[in-house]
């Protein structure tokens, strides 16, 4: 048994295809095969029960590969700590953000991370915070810029609060408030995200709550531009995170933006680790940076 055994069962398991994990391990389907009932064999124990359709995975077998991520990920933790001991710069960094933030904070630290530092592999991974933790947990991402609480066994850096704002069209009636506040918005005429982003779950729970439980939400997009479009055409309003009203649709398309007059209606920037990840000054860095590239519509932390 070794560590490249290993990789093969987690590829099966991620995957749920011998084809498809001897892709990713870059071997052939049967040198896959081959070695993972080896190590059935090594065990004494069967980890696939394989059919024609489909394998399942044995209950021991799911206990097993637990411990061969873990064992993995302590292996590669083992390189990036003597890699640190070097240069903390100098081994890839791959990094998650969510999609109602990327194209808004990225812009902001990109330049400075790249003066301040020799990095060569930097690389950026936009995805549902579902998705980012599950990634973290599997040491395919090294952090994640999240904006809900994540779970025990992952560390965070809170970085921000970035308030909500209501955008709409020049001819809505909102557009004779000075100031709005949640009562003042109709849940019929919201347009929210697809289930999976944070920030609808959060649109819906500090502005709506019960007043919106008998409101289907049939309008949904997959990304935040998609809604300023819709709220362009005068389909309704939407709520917009703070970074995103210095974009130039506040200004080109007819749209205005007020503050949403509510101590709830914000969301805490965090920047997630997990709590065995050695490089914890390139986050640091990473955190410092961010927070002196900020404008005044967000709160520091």
């Amino acid at each position: 048994m070794n560590i490249k055994d290993l990789r093969y069962i987690l590829a099966v398991k991620d995957t749920g295809s011998f084809n498809k994990a001897a892709q990713i391990c870059n071997v052939t389907q049967p040198t896959l095969s081959g070695q993972i009932k080896k190590l059935e064999e090594t065990l004494g124990v069967i980890l696939f029960e394989r059919t024609t359709q489909s394998i399942a995975i044995t209950e021991i077998g799911e206990k097993i590969i637990e411990k061969a991520r873990n064992i993995i990920r302590e292996s590669e933790e083992i390189s990036e700590l003597a890699q640190s001991s070097k240069n903390p710069w100098e081994s890839p960094l791959k990094i998650g953000i969510i999609p109602t933030l990327g194209p808004y904070l990225l812009p902001r630290f990109l330049k400075q991370l790249k003066k301040f530092n020799k990095i060569s592999n930097l690389y950026f991974v936009e995805d549902m915070t579902d998705s980012l933790v599950d990634q973290l947990n599997k040491n395919k991402i090294d952090a994640a810029f999240l904006t809900t609480t994540p779970p025990d066994n992952l560390n965070e850096i809170k970085l921000f609060h970035e308030p909500f704002w209501i955008a709409f069209s020049s001819t809505d009636p909102l557009e004779r408030l000075q100031e709005v506040s949640t009562k003042d918005l109709d849940p019929e005429k919201i347009l929210l995200l697809n289930d999976g982003h944070c920030l609808r779950d959060q649109a819906l729970s500090f502005c709506f709550n019960e007043r919106a439980s008998s409101r289907r939400f049939d309008t949904r997009a997959t990304s935040l531009e998609t809604l300023i479009n819709l709220v362009s055409s005068g389909e309704g309003y939407t709520l917009v995170p703070a970074l995103s009203i210095q974009s130039a649709w506040t200004t080109d398309m007819g749209i205005i933006v007020r503050k949403l007059q509510s101590p709830e209606a914000t969301r805490t920037i965090r920047l997630v680790f997990r709590k065995t990840f050695p490089r914890i000054m390139v986050i640091k860095k990473i955190a410092k940076l961010i927070n002196s590239n900020l404008p005044n519509t967000v709160k520091l932390i």
